[in-house]
């Protein structure tokens, strides 16, 4: 009797041919004339239930000119962070949201959850306290000689990978101060990750302390998201310091990709008048300004379902500025701005 497929058998399958699960859907559907969905797919990933042998088979005789791609080196994946010492301007919100449109455009992401109070992976569902236990946090990563990839886990479905967060990494943050070059520890890990995403979305915490070096020591591309108040804005000049000193030291391709005006509502003065301000120091360092995402209570509600935004909800007030900021990335993906590049 053949040996049965295993979840991560299929997973590097389709992962080496560059291939999401959607994709997969679509040939395994059309060559053996079945409706199977993401979520199947996902569920025999992650061995929830067995693949069937026909599905394997078909996987394992598939070889183009048929319909699926050779197993081909993959570049190097874009890393997106979005940064703000200041907390409360929906770093989190922007990132699971860009992190789910680019994964509904056909992309192999994942998200790293750098933030000690591990928002983004209580937003996307997952028990921060459970996989602290199981020991498969950023933090156990950072300090394992494991590969990276051993540590994630599939959200929403399987449209994305998320790499969660605890508490732990706040002594992670001390810890990397004390190290020798302890700032390079993560963009070294995430250098593991090509061939197996298109896009690293790093959410960082709500302070320029070590883990927010460590990852403007590793991005390529940098958004600034801000509310529309003067004490989110004040912090905005210390950051370019900040990007300054790591460009001209470490990571010279770290490139700011904009600002993004977050919590707006043009009705209130002072929201016009920070945006005014925004408007200026957009145009005084040459860099572009998002659409301000409005307030709306479909970004809470999202946080109860354990999923982003935009997929509760995929008309959402700010939905057009996170579709901007997805676009602007895929098309950097496309001129090759990449991961070590």
């Amino acid at each position: 009797m053949a040996r049965e497929m295993t979840g991560e058998e299929l997973r590097s399958y389709r992962e080496q041919r560059g291939m999401n699960q959607q994709a997969l859907v679509g040939w395994l559907n059309e060559r053996l004339n079945r409706r199977y969905d993401r979520a199947k797919i996902s569920r025999w990933e992650t061995g929830a239930e067995r693949i069937p042998q026909i599905v394997a088979a078909a996987l394992k005789d598939g070889t183009e000119p048929v319909g699926i791609p050779a197993a081909a080196v993959r570049a190097a994946p874009v890393v997106f962070c979005a940064a703000n010492q200041k907390g409360g301007v929906a770093k989190t919100t922007t990132c699971v949201n860009v992190a789910w449109l680019l994964a509904e455009s056909g992309c192999r992401v994942v998200l790293i959850d750098c933030d000690p109070q591990a928002n983004a992976t209580v937003h996307l569902g997952v028990d921060p306290h459970e996989k602290e236990l199981a020991k498969a946090t950023l933090t156990h990563a950072l300090k394992s000689t494991r590969p990276m990839r051993e540590f994630v886990t599939a959200v929403c479905g399987g449209a994305f990978d998320l790499l969660p967060s605890s508490i732990s990494l706040a002594a992670t943050d001390r810890e990397l101060l004390r190290q020798p070059n302890g700032t390079l520890i993560l963009r070294a890990k995430i250098a593991q990750l090509a061939g197996q995403y298109d896009f690293v979305v790093l959410d960082c915490p709500p302070h320029l302390g070590e883990l927010t070096v460590s990852v403007l020591n590793a991005a390529d591309q940098l958004l600034i998201p801000t509310q529309t108040e003067m004490l989110s804005m004040m912090g905005i000049p210390q950051l370019f310091e900040t990007i300054a000193g790591v460009r001209e030291l470490v990571n010279p391709r770290l490139q700011v990709l904009g600002i993004l005006p977050t919590m707006y509502s043009p009705r209130r003065l002072q929201d016009e008048t920070v945006m005014g301000e925004l408007r200026e120091l957009a145009t005084a360092e040459q860099i572009r300004l998002f659409s301000p995402v409005k307030r709306a209570a479909d970004y809470s509600k999202s946080v109860m379902a354990g999923q982003p935004g935009l997929a509760y909800n995929a008309n959402s007030a700010g939905a057009e500025s996170f579709r901007e900021i997805a676009d602007a990335l895929l098309a950097l993906a496309k001129e090759g701005v990449r991961h070590g590049a």
